[in-house]
């Protein structure tokens, strides 16, 4: 019986001391460090369907996404880690518009686009750290998140009326917002405290896209929300 309950007292204190790593309080031996980041993403950007005609749709593009990081770290599960990035961001969409009246009866106008911008990107996430081996570590992350725009472009591709003499009406003309403001989270892998594996989600917050005084009373509202994926990988030093 005493056999029996020193194994199951040691088995106990393993988990324990297990746990305290896996979870560890202690302070870090570098308060400040700093990283650099690589990768690709994938984004979308959506529209007030009110606004973009009859039908619309977003498809989820491609760019790529370049910056850098620096984590202030208060203890060895925890970070406070703002960052700048670089980003490209595209995708296409599909429109068609509302019925317009002619003399001749209805009209009907389609447009198929590409959209392509570049921004900088600021997060500002908490990193909460745990131990998995003491050369592995995993990374949960949240926070917020400001974009500022460089440059973005909707490029029609093709535009159709059944008006000939109307085809150069787009259903849809929305300029991006000049700032975007959301949160970004995602989760991570730290390879001997220097090598880095990182997927984190985007979800804006505010109108993807500029209101429109059209005057006479008429406001176009193409509202809207920005989202992409950043798949990305680093150095830590």
């Amino acid at each position: 019986m005493k056999r029996i309950f020193t194994a199951i007292m040691g088995a106990m204190l393993a988990l324990t001391a297990t746990a305290a790593d896996f979870f560890s309080t202690e302070e870090c031996d570098d308060l400040f460090t700093l990283g650099a980041r690589i990768g690709v993403n994938t984004s979308n950007r959506t529209v007030n369907p009110a606004a973009a005609g009859s039908y619309s749709y977003q498809s989820w593009g491609t760019g790529f996404t370049v910056g850098a990081t620096a984590s202030l770290n208060v203890r060895d599960y925890l970070s406070i880690e703002p960052g700048i990035f670089f980003e490209s961001r595209s995708g296409h969409s599909t429109f068609t518009s509302d019925p317009i009246p002619t003399e001749d009866g209805l009209c009907y106008v389609a447009q198929s686009a590409h959209r392509h911008s570049y921004n900088f990107t600021i997060p500002v996430l908490a990193s909460v750290r745990f131990n998995i081996t003491d050369a592995l570590r995993w990374h949960v992350d949240f926070g917020p998140y400001v974009a500022f725009k460089l440059k973005s472009k909707l490029e029609n591709k093709e535009l159709l009326s059944t008006r000939p003499d109307i085809d150069n009406v787009a259903p849809f003309a929305g300029e991006a917002a000049p700032v975007d403001f959301g949160f970004k989270m995602g989760t991570a892998f730290e390879l001997f405290r220097k090598y880095y594996l990182g997927v984190h989600y985007e979800a804006g917050a505010v109108k993807a896209y500029k209101d429109y005084d059209l005057g006479a009373g008429i406001e176009k509202i193409y509202g809207g929300r920005t989202k992409a994926w950043n798949f990305t990988i680093g150095l830590n030093f």
